[in-house]
């Protein structure tokens, strides 16, 4: 479309019943078409560069592309792309820039990583609280929020196999915890109606500020109601030891 009203604009005759001013308006949509193709230019450029680097060209091979004499050049050149690509109003178009929002990415990418890990490692507790809570969630003081929490809770309970999932998870009974407790302090009333819950929300609560509660587990009993063998005392001789 660019190159047709290139070779018509010499080409263009002002109708005497038109207002309209043709030529003018022709050289106005032939800015607009160059815009749009100096915007779409720098970052198809920067994405063939990358691809290139990317599948093994060195830099003296990419020099040919954007015109430059050396490897340091089209270096260069991709920086300027690069800064193009992500720079801020107001923020220079230099290799610097460029550097600068790499290294913040790199940076949010790291702590991203690190939360999943620490939220990860807290998800065995967290899924055994998840678990207590749906159990006895009929003896819960919830608003809605809390509700959509202790909801998201239960549909992925076991449904966590990838490291992102687990963290998610943990995020969601940090979440509910604090949900929960805003609304008893909201209302002035209890968050728990029953013992059981009360101390699956105590559980709940210790994993969200303290990350290391310890949770109960049911002691096992054999069929005959003897203690399991691991309780028992040690014995030496058929009697007991002292």
């Amino acid at each position: 479309m660019l190159q047709h009203t290139e070779r018509m604009a010499a080409s263009l005759k002002q109708p005497r019943e038109s207002s309209v001013n043709v030529a003018g308006e022709a050289a106005v949509l032939r800015v607009k078409l160059w815009q749009v193709l100096r915007e779409r230019a720098d970052p198809g450029q920067l994405r063939a560069i990358e691809d290139g680097r990317a599948a093994g060209v060195p830099w003296h091979h990419v020099a040919e592309g954007p015109c430059v004499t050396s490897k340091q050049g089209a270096y260069q050149k991709a920086r300027r792309l690069k800064a193009e690509a992500v720079r801020e109003p107001g923020e220079r178009r230099t290799p610097e820039v460029a550097r600068e929002h790499e290294e913040r990415t790199a940076a949010e990418e790291w702590a991203a990583r690190a939360q999943i890990l620490v939220q990860e490692r807290r998800f065995p507790p967290a899924q055994r609280i998840g678990r207590l809570l749906l159990e006895h969630r009929d003896g819960l003081v919830m608003d809605s929020w809390a509700a959509y929490w202790l909801g998201e809770i239960a549909e992925t309970t076991d449904d966590r196999d990838d490291a992102a999932k687990r963290a998610r998870f943990t995020a969601w009974v940090d979440s509910f915890v604090r949900a929960i407790h805003a609304h008893a302090r909201e209302t002035n009333q209890p968050s728990t109606t029953t013992d059981a819950v009360r101390r699956a929300l105590a559980l709940a609560t210790e994993l969200t500020y303290q990350e290391c509660p310890e949770i109960p587990r049911q002691a096992r009993r054999s069929r005959t109601g003897n203690r399991p063998p691991r309780e028992r005392r040690r014995t030496r001789g058929g009697h007991r030891a002292k």
